[in-house]
């Protein structure tokens, strides 16, 4: 996919064929001025996918319309430029040692591969069914009983191959869990996950097949399954349960929303909250949060309460985006996570 990126940029352009166009090492193509006239053309020229406004907010083109993602750049278009350009090389290399992964693994499996921390063991996971690879962690519980699996969506900042970062985002939430006997699974989305292309389908399906093949492989209570998440984990927890409702016995969604910004919320794809009103659900958002609008929460805890979902919601006014770090702290999450049951 080529990524398009269009700014109010040294002044006005009078016409398209006078864009400044750059291009980054991997041939990706940024296109970095435009006049609002020049919309029409944006929107009917199906390789444009995205775009900067002379505002400097960044849109997505879906079905020929420019949607206002909700996101826009703090600083100057030549800083964001370089930015851009080495995030989307930092994508395209780690796509094509996914690509190589997959196409040098005959079937679906996991490989041990990685530094150990403690208990917490590093794997890659090879999905060929919904063609992705993945590393994750796995942490086994203790004794011979089954034990309940407790999944963690990392958030956008740790998106990668490295399989460390996840790992320390979710040291807060070790500490809590530790008082609890369980498995534990803390995979990694490679990045480029939450550019909106459909990939966060895929990912939640491949995470729910990797834990069938571990509730098979280990001692786990199939009946207590969890999944919860921070940020785009929030979404990746929205998205598991929505698809997967019968899978996992509770959900809880931190700062994250039941669909990507700037959607139609009336209109989404998985706005069938009916699917998910009998799955425990806490949701938990903070009205400040600049990065993620509280408004999907807002929007998906209304209808299931109008639905008698399972839900609860925890709606703070303070913390901004940093909420999540209050919220694990202080509230009794464990306790109820652990008390659902299918």
């Amino acid at each position: 996919m080529r990524y398009y990126a269009l700014t109010n940029w040294k002044g006005a352009i009078k016409n398209i064929e006078k864009f400044v166009i750059r291009k980054n090492e991997t041939d990706e193509v940024f296109l970095l001025s435009f006049e609002d006239k020049d919309l029409d053309f944006i929107q009917n020229n199906s390789e444009i996918k995205r775009f900067i406004d002379r505002n400097r907010r960044l849109y997505e083109l879906k079905n020929g319309k420019a949607v206002y993602s909700g996101a826009k750049l703090k600083m100057s278009p030549d800083r964001w430029f370089n930015k851009f350009a080495n995030i989307y090389a930092a994508i395209h290399k780690e796509n094509e040692c996914i690509n190589s992964y997959l196409e040098n693994e005959s079937k679906t499996g996991v490989k041990q591969k990685g530094i150990s921390f403690g208990k917490y063991r590093p794997f890659w996971f090879a999905d060929k069914e919904n063609a992705t690879a993945f590393p994750f962690r796995f942490k086994k519980s203790k004794g011979s009983e089954k034990q309940p699996l407790v999944i963690f969506f990392s958030g956008a900042g740790a998106l990668g191959t490295d399989n460390i970062k996840p790992y320390f985002e979710f040291l807060p939430m070790r500490l809590k869990l530790k008082k609890y006997n369980c498995n534990i699974l803390i995979p990694q989305a490679v990045k480029g996950a939450n550019s909106g292309n459909g990939y966060e389908n895929r990912y939640t399906a491949s995470v729910k097949a990797l834990a069938e093949r571990l509730i098979k492989d280990n001692n786990i209570d199939k009946s207590r399954i969890y999944v919860f998440g921070t940020s785009f984990g929030g979404f990746c927890t929205w998205r598991s349960a929505y698809l997967f409702p019968d899978f996992y016995a509770a959900a809880l969604h931190v700062m994250g929303g039941f669909d990507l910004p700037g959607v139609d919320f009336e209109k989404s794809h998985y706005a069938d909250f009916a699917r998910i009103m009998n799955l425990p659900i806490w949701v938990a958002h903070s009205s400040d949060d600049n990065n993620v609008s509280i408004d999907n929460d807002d929007y998906a805890v209304s209808r299931l309460k109008a639905l008698n979902g399972n839900i609860k919601y925890t709606r703070w006014n303070k913390y901004g985006h940093g909420m999540a770090s209050h919220f694990y702290r202080k509230e009794n999450w464990c306790k109820w996570m652990f008390n659902q049951k299918k």
